[in-house]
């Protein structure tokens, strides 16, 4: 996936972030409402990894 998208960090609660993320993304990855999200973080690379949480 070649997509270059820019969003911003949203305040969700006193110390959450959220981070909305574009329609088509979710299709393609075929994620629905309510799924649960295993999110890590890269330090080196200054990055998050969201992946699909495996049961």
């Amino acid at each position: 996936m070649a997509a270059h998208v820019v969003r911003k960090l949203s305040t969700s609660g006193k110390y959450s972030k959220a981070l909305n993320l574009p329609r088509e993304f979710l299709k393609l990855l075929s994620w629905r409402q309510n799924q649960n999200l295993s999110v890590e973080l890269d330090k080196p690379k200054k990055r998050l990894i969201i992946k699909d949480a495996k049961r």
